[in-house]
């Protein structure tokens, strides 16, 4: 079939060099980075992507030999601390019963605890991350992904191995036939090429996370939606065909063009997001090593294929194109038949969904297996395709998935291709119908209330109401989701702080005397130890284990010292009460960083629910004639600021309470009665606050972050009415609030002077 070039570049400026596509795809790519950080946000057990960045920085010189090493010992120090923070746990606990718990620790690992008691005291541990958890967690995934990847020769022999047994023992002499034995003899050939040379390992998160993401298969497939829409909807609409068929290349010309263009289109768009998602991951947790084999990655060790990382990403790539495009293909056949909007993209929508739910609902275990993985959802998973070995049972011989899954690629793409071609030229139904997509809206009815209307239009007529739920959802899902964990000195203030909850009395008083006398005694004793050290008395092993037990009391002294501070606090002023301020101290932002991603999403949320409030009007050019109204423009801008401030007063409430709610279980709520002043945080703020219950405190640092979001609504109002259309009030009000934010989650403090977080997050400077 000839097809004409110039022909496929005007298809493919069609497409592309439509403004309001472009618009949509720029819209598509600043939504898809989004949720890829929203997604990849760490919490309190899972590593940032940074640190993955810093183990590649840390280890980029090193060999095998080092790195392995290096690992090893990594993880050694780990299990050490942790074991530590297990004895710490242990001593914790009121009682004898938690000392005894300690001693049989320490006795079944002697000198565990005075190897790494020092490092889990001084944090010199944490290099990859922050926190315990999180380093924890991080070592453990590096050590199990090197173990994969530096046992990679024994896999391979073990498959030989399993090989030369079958064939060795006599009971499977009948049974050499069978699909089992087959599956094992093709699985020792496929691998028999391969080696143990040029493995070098790589972390694979950087691959994995930009390579399987479900969002950009998303993302890809409603960019399938709008090109196909663009190619065959849009000239039915306009009643194009009719004029193009009489055209020399107006049959299988036409048609030709537009395919290709598609093709073009479709590895375009697969590559452009691709290299998004890869420079996402790979500015904050590294860019792998290109040149490495597959296999250096522990995902990959099961790929019977002999190529490098950057090979992959490209077969990948590629691969994803390919499916798409014949989804594209095949999605042409119902716009060609089709008189209206709604047939084409209900059934593109309901084949997205059965092979979704094909996807998920069949067992990996079950025979149905083919169906699971041949199928939209299923081929679009590359790892699961190069990465992993699998043969499908074909009458009893194996048949290679990868070999499998480009026969059924191929086959829909010239399946498709035929029947799009077919359609076209034998098509009758060349025009669409005049009509819309029907959706549903909330019936208005008449009333006379201009706030009431005003909140209709935005909420409803600018789909305000749906940015505002989103927001809230992510806002929630992002407080709710968060993972706390006691460390030991905080399990023991908190246990402390709830048997003082109150007024001093006597027995509480005689309490914090006792731990105090305690700590005392532990330093006297640490001191007898190291001048016994230094005379010569007591050798240094012996020295050592004497004052483990002495240095593990020692290690809660830090977190004593905040009890003796609101000990002191009560007996300087007379009067006072105890309280557990931990929670309060995470609620109010002054611990942990999670103000600064709730600020941006609200005031994400903000912007978009106030940047178009008034841009109907505005590009309608009815300003004159609501001017002349009864109410008058002054009361219908008011009556819209309204609607726009209560919104930011709404969405200030959400990350409050939702912290509160998700904090609940592990910092028990108690002393909402007590007075603020009680909390050492809020001790030096004005005497009219520190009069507050805390219960009221909590309401009014909620109010005055809503204060700051209805700043910047109204800031982002008056924009909207200076820039009167919609996308420059975002382009503008993006660039002065969000940019800020975004500049200073990646790490540059500077930022933090040019936007609201100092505002937002005053009770830091406290």
């Amino acid at each position: 079939m000839w097809i004409k070039v110039k022909l496929v570049i005007y298809e493919l400026k069609k497409i592309w060099g439509r403004p309001r596509f472009l618009l949509f795809l720029c819209a598509f790519m600043a939504l898809h980075v989004f949720l890829l950080w929203y997604q990849n946000l760490p919490d309190e057990q899972t590593p940032p992507l940074s640190a993955y960045g810093r183990f590649q920085e840390m280890t980029a010189g090193m060999n095998e030999e080092e790195k392995g090493a290096y690992i090893c010992r990594r993880k050694e120090i780990l299990d050490g601390v942790s074991f530590v923070e297990e004895v710490l746990l242990f001593q914790g606990v009121s009682g004898q019963m938690g000392q005894e718990l300690a001693d049989r620790a320490m006795a079944e690992h002697p000198g565990l605890f005075q190897e790494y008691d020092e490092w889990y005291l001084s944090g010199a541990y944490l290099e990859w991350t922050d926190s315990l958890w999180r380093e924890r967690t991080m070592v453990e995934e590096v050590y199990g992904e090197w173990q994969q990847v530096s046992t990679y020769g024994d896999y391979l022999a073990s498959i030989q191995e399993k090989k030369d047994t079958l064939g060795g023992i006599g009971i499977f002499a009948g049974s050499g036939d069978s699909f089992s034995a087959r599956n094992i003899r093709k699985s020792a050939r496929d691998y028999a090429h391969l080696t143990a040379s040029g493995i070098r390992f790589t972390l694979g998160r950087t691959l994995t996370g930009a390579l399987e993401h479900m969002w950009t298969d998303l993302v890809l497939l409603l960019g399938v939606f709008l090109s196909v829409g663009e190619m065959i909807l849009a000239e039915k609409e306009k009643g194009l065909f009719l004029v193009t068929r009489v055209t020399k290349h107006g049959l299988t010309g036409s048609i030709a063009g537009k395919l290709a263009a598609l093709l073009i289109h479709c590895i375009l768009l697969t590559g452009s997001l691709y290299a998004v998602n890869f420079l996402f991951f790979g500015c904050q947790a590294g860019f792998p090593d290109g040149s490495a084999r597959l296999q250096s990655v522990a995902a990959f060790r099961e790929s019977p294929f002999a190529i490098r990382i950057w090979e992959y990403v490209m077969l990948s790539v590629l691969t994803k194109a390919v499916v798409l495009y014949g989804f594209g293909v095949l999605l042409t056949i119902p716009c060609l038949l089709a008189d209206s909007l709604v047939l084409p993209y209900g059934l593109g929508m309901l084949f997205c969904g059965i092979n979704g739910i094909l996807y998920l609902a069949v067992p990996a275990s079950s025979r149905a297996l083919p169906l699971k993985t041949l199928n939209l959802a299923g081929l679009l998973q590359t790892k699961r395709l190069y990465g992993a070995y699998l043969n499908f049972d074909l009458l009893g011989y194996p048949f290679s998935r990868v070999v499998a899954a480009w026969l059924v690629i191929l086959l829909f793409v010239l399946l498709s291709v035929g029947g799009s071609i077919f359609c076209f030229v034998r098509g009758q139904r060349l025009v669409l119908r005049k009509g819309h997509l029907w959706v549903w809206r909330p019936p208005f009815k008449p009333h006379g209330s201009l706030l009431r209307h005003e909140c209709h239009k935005i909420m409803v007529g600018n789909r305000g109401g749906v940015i505002l739920l989103c927001c809230m959802v992510l806002v929630g899902s992002f407080e709710l989701g968060r993972a706390c964990y006691l460390s030991a000195g905080e399990q023991y203030y908190r246990d402390i702080m709830l048997r003082l909850e109150g007024g001093l009395t006597k027995e509480k008083e005689d309490l914090v005397l006792a731990e105090k006398s305690r700590y005392e005694k532990a330093f006297q004793q640490v001191e007898r130890i190291e001048r016994l050290m230094a005379e010569g008395v007591l050798s240094e092993p012996a020295g050592e284990e004497q004052m483990a037990k002495w240095k593990g009391i020692l290690a809660f002294y830090p977190d004593f010292r905040r009890v003796w501070q609101q000990y002191e606090g009560i007996r300087e002023h007379g009067e006072g009460h105890f309280i557990y301020d931990t929670g309060y101290l995470y609620l109010f932002g002054i611990w942990g960083g999670e103000n600064l991603v709730d600020l941006l999403l609200v005031v994400l949320g903000v912007i978009l629910v106030t940047g178009n409030g008034n841009g109907p009007d505005t590009t309608c050019g009815i300003w004159k004639l609501l001017g002349a109204t009864r109410a008058g423009k002054r009361r219908i801008l008011m009556s819209r600021l309204r609607v726009c401030v209560s919104t930011a007063l709404l969405l200030a409430l959400v990350p409050v309470l939702c912290r509160a709610v998700g904090m609940r279980d592990l910092f028990t709520w108690q002393g909402f009665g007590l007075s603020t002043g009680d909390i050492p945080c809020c001790s030096m703020l004005p005497g009219f606050l520190t009069a507050l219950p805390v219960v009221g405190f909590v309401l009014v640092f909620a109010l005055s972050q809503g204060l700051v979001l209805a700043v910047a609504a109204l800031l982002v109002f008056a924009l909207s009415l200076w820039q009167r259309t919609g996308a420059r009030t975002y382009f503008l009000a993006m660039l002065v609030f969000i940019l800020p934010l975004v500049l200073q989650l990646l790490g540059l403090s500077w930022a933090e002077r040019f936007s609201l977080y100092p505002l937002y997050s005053w009770m830091r400077s406290m």
